[in-house]
């Protein structure tokens, strides 16, 4: 390994669980596995915005995904002991914000069959 490869790697990852959109998308799939809309939908943000930042952390080692029928499904997937660490430290840190509770509450009544359907409608009625 190329000297100082570690701490690059150690440096890119605690940026990446650094941003709190970042921290908020962990504490959700936390949770249970999610598609971009579900995530889309508790945070209040865009589809592009939420892929982009399951994509960093997809990259550092943090979350993995699966299609499942129409959804890429995202979870938590440390690939990486070091990963595990930092999730379990930043999750047990998050949870003790009022922020995160309201997310977690809002997230148990988001479905993506239901998001799904619902865009569709709008679509169709434009």
């Amino acid at each position: 390994m190329v000297e100082g490869e570690i701490i690059k790697k150690l440096s890119r990852r605690l940026k990446a669980i650094s941003d709190p959109t970042r921290i908020k998308l962990l504490l959700l799939l936390s949770k249970r596995p999610c598609c971009v809309c579900e995530l889309a939908a508790a945070l209040g943000l865009s589809q592009p915005t939420i892929s982009r930042h399951l994509k960093q952390l997809e990259i550092e080692g943090f979350v993995t995904w699966k299609r499942e029928k129409t959804w890429i499904i995202y979870r938590l997937g440390p690939q990486m002991e070091c990963c595990e660490n930092l999730i379990k430290i930043v999750l047990e840190r998050a949870l003790e914000d009022k922020e995160a509770k309201r997310l977690l509450e809002r997230l148990e009544g988001i479905e993506r069959e239901n998001i799904t359907c619902t865009l569709k409608r709008e679509l169709d009625s434009k």
